[in-house]
């Protein structure tokens, strides 16, 4: 999955005028005594002008975000320097409303020529509904540029075959640390390999039992030792063994129901999310909902040592980091009892997407390949958005960048935890690939907020959720008529 950078040239037609030769036809013979006149001069033709090349014009759409702005208008002045002729306009809009916003321009014929971050991220969806093009057309004439990029970035969003949607930046997986509880505790860092069996969900919630502190002694924990950020079945199903998705739908980009009829994944769905839970109401070592509502009105609890440990994405780095702590980060933990598991083994991919309706596909290409590949572009990435680059030789640069803020441990282990979390990484989060998953993943947040809450057990809540997750996955078959 990588990048070489591609520069679009145009050529401006230029007219050539031959010269004009003039002839002069014989006259009948004259006279001795007659003086031939001289013939009129004729005028002279202005040599005809060409008119420059007009400009393509295209559009892209992004989501509301200052830093993102600046860092897309960057990338778009960058290309517009390098490809004169062609011009790039960026449209954004808040979150949830970008993608009522992208299908009601789709439905007026009026859809931006790009694709880029934002909404509910249904890049498979689209494709289904026919609002983007395949890709292949323009990759199989890139065999250099797909061979520089990370494999995960290409495979998440090859559906049947086809590349729909192309990685320009990935996510890194992880338990993110303030380094600082670790030290004032005496508690070691957990490992930086991801290929250490000896970092499990076991040993993760014995560390955050040795972090949990009430550091005022007024029978109140004031310091947690571990968040579980990760709120999906999906993240807790492979966590503990198995998976709620059939290969079968990854490899076609729909869900068509939960694979939970193969038991091993369902008792792999209960103790998975049921481990969740425990963090909370049995080890105690993580804030209830209200609790952690209450922590993130201060900013977030990683940043201001609320707690010492968080389940989630790279986004946990994002920011300014307080100078008064050390930060620090290590693999997702083998789950399942024993380290039985698996690490999740995933990212989170952001791709570009280009539209349909588009009439410029192959300057909408030169774009997407330039934000992929240039190396303008990626400084750009690397400064605005703490993102690994899809082009798989940038992550040195990447790398480096962010080993000043995990000031907590050394080089050397920021390197190999970075390298594992890319090795280790199968695919991408299911809302990104799989059409249908954004319907069925709001019955499945309300039918486990009893669970997050201590009212019921995970085994109390799954099968009504299975069911009514089924039920959203074949409304949406339906209304895309697959």
């Amino acid at each position: 999955m990588q990048f070489t950078t591609s520069r679009r040239q145009f050529l401006l037609a230029s007219a050539s005028l031959g010269s004009l030769a003039v002839l002069n036809a014989c006259a009948p013979k004259a006279e001795p005594t007659a003086v031939p006149e001289a013939p009129a001069e004729e005028p002279k033709q202005e040599e005809p002008t060409v008119a420059p090349a007009e400009s393509v014009k295209l559009q892209m759409m992004w989501r509301t975000n200052p830093d993102e702005q600046a860092m897309t208008d960057e990338i778009v002045a960058a290309f517009h320097e390098k490809n004169p002729g062609i011009e790039m306009e960026v449209m954004v809009s808040p979150w949830d409303e970008f993608e009522p916003k992208l299908m009601a321009n789709y439905a007026g014929g009026i859809a931006p020529d790009v694709l880029g971050t934002g909404g509910t991220n249904p890049y498979v969806e689209r494709y289904y509904r026919k609002m983007v093009l395949e890709l292949d057309p323009y990759t199989d004439k890139e065999a250099d540029l797909i061979k520089s990029l990370w494999p995960v970035g290409i495979n998440s969003f090859t559906i049947n075959g086809k590349l729909i949607a192309f990685t320009f930046g990935m996510l890194n997986a992880g338990t993110f640390i303030n380094a600082t509880r670790f030290e004032e505790a005496g508690v070691e860092l957990p490992p930086a390999s991801w290929e250490d069996d000896s970092w499990t969900w076991d040993a993760l919630i014995a560390k955050a039992k040795d972090l949990t502190l009430d550091t005022d002694s007024d029978g109140k924990i004031d310091r947690f030792g571990f968040n579980a950020g990760h709120s999906s079945a999906w993240t807790y199903t492979r966590l503990w063994g198995g998976d709620i998705v059939s290969q079968e739908d990854y490899d076609a980009g729909i869900m068509h129901k939960m694979n939970t009829d193969v038991q091993a994944n369902y008792d792999a769905l209960v103790g998975g999310l049921q481990a969740r839970a425990d963090v909370v109401y049995k080890h105690e070592v993580g804030p209830d909902p209200a609790t952690s509502s209450a922590l993130n009105q201060m900013g977030s609890p990683l940043k201001t040592g609320s707690i010492a440990m968080d389940f989630t994405g790279g986004w946990a780095l994002w920011g300014e980091l307080p100078e008064d702590f050390k930060f620090a980060a290590a693999p997702n933990p083998l789950g399942g009892p024993n380290g039985s598991g698996t690490r999740v083994n995933n990212t989170w991919c952001e791709p570009l997407q280009i539209c349909s309706q588009t009439e410029n596909p192959a300057e909408a290409w030169e774009f997407v390949k330039f934000y992929v590949n240039d190396e303008d572009s990626l400084a750009s990435q690397l400064h605005w958005r703490t993102m690994i680059p899809a082009k798989m030789e940038q992550l040195d640069t990447y790398v480096a960048s962010m080993t000043p803020k995990l000031s907590g441990m050394t080089p050397e282990d920021v390197t190999v935890y970075f390298e594992g979390a890319l090795a280790a990484a199968q695919t991408t989060v299911p809302c990104h690939i799989l059409s249908g998953w954004a319907a069925g993943r709001d019955a499945m947040h309300a039918a486990l907020d009893p669970v997050w809450s201590g009212d019921k057990d995970a085994a109390e809540v799954v099968d009504q959720m299975i069911d009514d997750m089924n039920a959203k996955f074949e409304e949406n078959i339906k209304a895309l008529g697959l």
